[in-house]
């Protein structure tokens, strides 16, 4: 938590239906009158705000709004239907302490025009009166303001808190309805030269000797680091490959020091997953890209379309496509739990030798499925074949 020089503390008195509050927010940051109003909430959607705080610098306004709540549900179900009459598609969020009350926190996206903005959200419900608190930002800009909302939440403070009287529900790993996501081309992506583009074989050893205390069908086997500095937005790596215009850190919800794994909001696939410690995660809402730091391996994450096929046609097309990019590929097909594979060997990459695996597994709903195409040197195949069978088994959809 920033201390106190870091930040100011905002002493909001009650507007409105004894709502008075504190919350820690920059130094630098303005915080706008709100004119004196009467506000019909008739309209199921309808806030009145109490706080409006800006960025000097960007479109970046931190809200408190609250309204009466709903005659019946829980706060799950009041959330969803207020994200969703804002054209807010949510990545994740689970249940959250916001200061001194409990409640729901998450990350979402909404468009608009153009551009894509990222929503931090809380929702929580107190003597009848449900609040809303929201960090808008662009997509762009959105991932150094991790600290500001974390901030915000935990020095939360309500004054008068009445208690709690709406159950919370389930409100884990929620993801919105399903957007149809056209499938990126099946060209290698594009990374920096830093981590030039690999592919990989199935059947080889591990390309490091992990601890001795995590077995293959552990995240932490697959650990390249103790911490989850690779995750960082302003990792040089990460950093470079914003400014390349490739993409940005996905949304990290939790971490396990212990595991050696983090929960990140996977925005491409409209999903929460799983990763191991010390890989690069990036995310242009088209695909989530997993980096090796050694540059042996990627792990390729996105939506394809059914259009009707049935899961052999599919493969169908992806040994066609294959046969078009390569001179002399060799296939194998696998399936295993539910998950199906195509195996790409006897392929090349800037004159070295590569393997690909395309995994397929079933998404949200049977309109799309979810494909893992990993990409790695020979030697590396397994090692990264078992960890991309992990992360999409991690895989959560939530509630559709």
């Amino acid at each position: 938590m920033p201390e106190s020089s870091d930040v100011v503390v905002l002493e909001i008195p009650a507007r409105i239906a004894d709502m008075a509050f504190r919350i820690a927010v920059p130094p630098d940051w303005t915080s706008h009158d709100l004119p004196a109003q009467d506000t019909d909430f008739s309209a199921p959607a309808t806030f009145c705000p109490v706080l409006l705080v800006a960025a000097p610098w960007a479109a970046v306004v931190l809200t408190v709004a609250v309204r009466p709540g709903f005659e019946d549900g829980t706060l799950q179900d009041w959330s969803l239907f207020l994200l969703d009459s804002q054209g807010i598609q949510p990545t994740a969020f689970g249940p959250a302490t916001i200061g001194n009350v409990q409640g729901l926190a998450g990350v979402g996206r909404q468009q608009q025009d153009d551009t894509w903005f990222v929503m931090r959200f809380a929702f929580f419900e107190d003597g009848g009166r449900l609040v809303h608190l929201g960090l808008l930002a662009p997509e762009a800009i959105s991932a150094p303001l991790e600290d500001v909302w974390q901030t915000a939440l935990q020095r939360f403070v309500l004054e008068r808190p009445q208690g709690q009287s709406v159950p919370l529900g389930p409100g884990m790993g929620i993801s919105p309805p399903p957007v149809a996501v056209a499938p990126p081309a099946d060209a290698e992506d594009v990374v920096p030269d830093s981590i030039p583009a690999v592919s990989p074989e199935t059947g080889s050893h591990a390309i490091a000797a992990p601890p001795m205390q995590f077995t293959e069908s552990e995240f932490g086997y697959y650990a390249k680091s103790d911490d989850a500095a690779t995750l960082d937005p302003e990792h040089p790596t990460n950093a470079r490959l914003r400014d390349q215009g490739v993409g940005f850190v996905p949304n990290v919800l939790a971490t396990d020091a212990a595991a050696k794994t983090a929960t990140l909001g996977a925005g491409a696939i409209r999903a929460t997953i799983r990763v191991a410690f010390g890989w690069h995660v990036n995310d242009d809402g088209r695909r989530t890209l997993l980096l090796d730091p050694d540059g042996k391996i990627q792990i390729s994450l996105h939506i394809v379309q059914t259009d009707g096929r049935q899961v052999d046609q599919m493969l169908d097309d992806l040994q066609d496509e294959a046969r078009q990019s390569y001179a002399s590929p060799e296939f194998q097909r696998l399936e295993d739990q539910g998950m199906w594979a195509l195996a790409v060997r006897n392929i090349e990459a800037n004159s070295e030798p590569i393997e690909q695996l395309h995994m397929l597994a079933p998404w949200a709903n049977e309109s799309a499925m979810l494909r893992a195409r990993v990409t790695a040197d020979p030697p590396s195949m397994r090692f990264a074949v078992n960890y991309a069978g992990l992360i999409v088994k991690s895989v959560e959809y939530g509630n559709q």
